[in-house]
């Protein structure tokens, strides 16, 4: 690939810092904490060579790239644009050396704006205010930054992959995957051996290679497979083969029958599952299994389909459901709960329907010791509800009277779970959206067992 576009004029490419790893073996990488190992060696441009070709190469910051493109959406804008440039400060005192350190945030950038208040504007001018004001920062194009701090580093061999967890999973290996390839390279096949007939016309040629050219586009093979799913699976999986059944009948022939049938199996992903019967919960944070069988599961993931998150959260799954008067809640980490909250200020459960509702369990350290007092707080006024129960242990675990938030049967309940540090969101279950249930009749059980 590096000599190939050296030859059409490109100078310099971006990936991210786990291709940088991986070409490495681990040198530079980040701890359990996610802490840069050796961050000298990782803020800097690196020089490619294969064949006689050589570009330059700048690995993005994923930790800074991911907050700008999931997080920062759901806070304050200039609170957001204060703690990017806090972040950015720390990278300048861990590394502390005499030249300076290029930080590349490199995201899909036409994708997030619209998940921000007021598209962004807001926090893209506290952000720039921001850098033009500190003494120690400076905005850079890339290719400006290069021109004036040419990489003196030649990586040894580059590692093959893309920026999504530094492979190339999302667009091969599942069955979907390898179904559509298939079907592209015998579509293109055949057009090579009509192409190379004696009695070929050529616009029909053109034409065709144009429908190929469409079909060889990565976003398809985006939407096979079980990586990502949204509402318009069925379209696309349609329009992809519609392109190549018109590489068949431009050329005047048949497509072959299997361009008729779907390649997608499935419909669209539910993301969560709903709860099956009444939940009988002690409220201990202990990892029983049979107190939350019958529960709601959502397991963390990537739901916004046009992008992905490289830096994975600490949440790993939120599980819930309900007696007949309170609303269960569970949270399990990557680790034992009390490991992982520790590095974090507040969980909180919202809730946009009812609106403006929330549980703030705040996370102390006194004397060493985590504690974790509750508080009820309606549009920011915190409301006196001594009957609220957390356990913190394994897992964290919740009961939340319904009578508190005022949610009568059949009432709708649209929730989210999310962890805060300095008032910055830093994870979110589910990462888009909420959780949909509504308030169980007595009878809910019955109901469900004659469903």
């Amino acid at each position: 690939m590096i000599p190939l576009l050296a030859q059409n004029g490109i100078r310099w490419i971006a990936t991210d810092e786990e291709i940088l790893s991986q070409s490495t073996q681990g040198f530079i990488s980040r701890d359990n904490r996610g802490f840069v190992r050796n961050p000298e060696r990782m803020y800097r441009p690196y020089k490619v060579a294969e064949a006689g070709a050589e570009l330059s190469i700048v690995f993005r910051d994923h930790a800074l790239s991911d907050m700008i493109g999931f997080h920062y959406q759901r806070g304050d804008p200039t609170e957001a644009a204060e703690d990017f440039v806090t972040r950015l400060h720390g990278i300048g005192q861990a590394i502390n050396g005499a030249e300076p350190a290029l930080v590349s945030v490199i995201l899909d950038g036409e994708n997030c704006w619209e998940h921000y208040p007021g598209g962004g504007v807001v926090f893209l001018r506290a952000l720039y205010e921001r850098c033009s004001r500190a003494k120690d920062l400076q905005v850079f194009s890339v290719g400006a930054y290069l021109e004036r701090h040419p990489p003196r580093d030649t990586l040894p061999k580059l590692f093959a992959g893309s920026w999504i967890n530094h492979n190339f999973a999302i667009w091969v290996g599942h069955e979907e995957d390898n179904t559509a390839w298939d079907a592209l390279h015998r579509a293109r096949e055949h057009l090579r051996q009509r192409a190379s007939g004696e009695h070929s016309d050529p616009n029909r040629i053109r034409q065709a290679w144009e429908e190929i050219y469409i079909a060889e586009g990565s976003d398809w093979f985006w939407w096979f497979g079980d990586d990502h799913s949204c509402a318009q699976d069925d379209v696309f999986d349609y329009l992809f083969r519609k392109h190549l059944q018109n590489v068949y009948l431009i050329l005047g022939d048949a497509p072959p029958p299997e361009l008729s049938r779907p390649i997608s199996r499935r419909g669209q992903r539910a993301i969560y599952t709903l709860p099956r019967a009444f939940l009988d919960v002690k409220i201990d944070g202990r990892q029983t299994f049979f107190e939350w069988v019958s529960a709601g599961r959502y397991t963390c993931q990537n739901e916004r389909g046009t992008m992905a998150m490289v830096t994975r959260g600490p949440i790993k799954d939120v599980y819930f459901g309900f007696s007949l008067e309170a609303l269960l809640v569970r949270v399990d980490f990557d680790s034992p709960a009390r490991v992982a909250l520790a590095d974090f200020d507040t969980l909180r459960v919202g809730w946009v329907e009812p609106p403006g509702w929330e549980v703030l369990m705040e996370i102390q350290n006194v004397d060493g010791r985590l504690q974790f007092p509750l508080k009820l707080a309606h549009q920011g006024q915190e409301i006196p509800a001594p009957d609220l129960q957390v356990g913190v242990d394994q897992i964290v675990e919740l009961a939340i009277p319904f009578a508190r938030l005022g949610i009568a049967v059949d009432q709708p309940i649209q929730f989210y779970v999310e962890l805060l540090e300095g008032r910055q969101s830093r994870d979110r279950a589910p990462r888009e959206g909420t959780i949909n249930l509504a308030c169980p009749s007595p009878n809910f059980e019955q109901i469900m067992w004659n469903v």
